[in-house]
């Protein structure tokens, strides 16, 4: 059996989503595979997703299975489960050295967990981020983050698409400057915010452009699912966007040069109304790219290349014995400290980063 811990937010968020997607799809190649959450009975009520789930603060695991923890937290839970073989899952390069110092080194071949014995990696920033963190020979095994297949593109119009939450102030800065060249011209500026993902990807979809928030992404998901609804994306890579967000089928922005991205959108909005082709040929060329390597086949296929590894006799990330093992919610109260953590830690550095900036 295949456990991946998941913290028990009260919503799915985007690393959430990564995991359940994981599961299915380890599922469809055959193994016993589960989200595991730590409120007995918790659940996402109508959401979609088949991956079968265990929920229990302690659980009982045998000789052979496999544990697979997110990254969340740094090295803090390492000692959960001290001394059990552990598989890192690496969403995001800010949380690897969360816990860690200026003034002492971190243990482990995998910052913080002496225990983990390979790593997954989402995307090519966080696993070459892995492959610098951890010594030579340390496995990292490379598996994508997959683009659901209802990002398409629709009938474009002149809308300019945008999601408000991340780097929202140099968003601000560059609309207000678009507005401020008289040149908006009866484009309308969308907010893709508070939606279920169908309605993003029907905005996704409609939308000529999107303008693209990215800050210290391990793999910018909005910006890869705008490419796949047909969107010519300006914007930041935030590190992580930088396998897909090239300047060959985008406009790619220095970090907070908010002047460069309101020109970069007024030269995509006019090159829509008056050379179309041009634009279209670029977002095509994009769309193709990210469809390539973020298709549910190419996660499953990954996921089965790493899986074969990871469980083959004799690896040293399968239980040697039979233990109970505990959950993020055996030290936290509802939604786990894990959670809180995670969703503190995105709300934390968000405001550091707006009150640094408004000095």
């Amino acid at each position: 059996m295949i456990r991946v811990m998941a913290p028990d937010l009260p919503t799915p968020s985007g690393g959430i989503k990564v995991i359940y997607r994981y599961v299915e799809h380890l599922v469809a190649l055959g193994y016993d595979a589960r989200v595991w959450h730590g409120m007995p009975g918790f659940a996402y009520p109508d959401w979609g997703s088949t991956a079968p789930v265990d929920t229990g603060a302690h659980l009982p695991f045998e000789a052979g299975d496999v544990l697979v923890m997110p990254e969340t937290g740094g090295g803090k839970w390492a000692g959960l489960n001290p001394g059990v073989p552990t598989v890192m899952l690496c969403q995001g390069m800010d949380f690897v050295f969360m816990d860690a110092e200026f003034t002492r080194d971190v243990p482990g071949d995998y910052p913080g967990w002496p225990q983990a014995t390979c790593a997954l990696g989402v995307s090519d920033a966080i696993v070459t981020f892995l492959e610098h963190a951890c010594p030579p020979g340390f496995p990292v095994h490379a598996v994508p983050v997959e683009i659901e297949p209802w990002f398409v593109p629709l009938a474009k119009e002149r809308r300019l698409a945008l999601m408000p939450r991340r780097r929202r102030e140099d968003l601000i800065g560059a609309v207000q400057l678009v507005r401020r060249s008289g040149r908006l011209d009866g484009w309308e500026i969308v907010l893709v915010d508070g939606m279920t993902q169908a309605q993003v990807a029907e905005e996704l979809g409609r939308a000529a452009i999107f303008l693209f928030g990215a800050e210290r992404e391990g793999f910018g998901l909005p910006g890869a699912e705008a490419m796949a609804a047909g969107c010519y994306v300006v914007g930041f890579t935030g590190d992580g966007a930088k396998e897909y967000l090239t300047p060959d089928v985008a406009s790619v922005v220095l970090d907070s040069d908010v002047v460069g991205m309101a020109e970069a959108t007024l030269a995509a909005m006019a090159e829509f109304d008056g050379d179309r082709s041009g634009l279209q040929a670029r977002v095509d060329l994009g769309r193709s790219r990210v469809l390539e390597r973020h298709s549910a086949e190419a996660v499953r296929g990954a996921l089965g290349t790493a899986f074969a590894t990871i469980t083959a006799p004799g690896s040293s990330s399968l239980l040697p014995a039979p233990a109970t093992l505990a959950h993020y919610a055996a030290r936290g109260p509802r939604y786990g400290r894990a959670g809180a953590a995670y969703v503190g830690a995105r709300r934390l550095a968000g405001r550091v980063r707006r009150r640094v900036g408004g000095r």
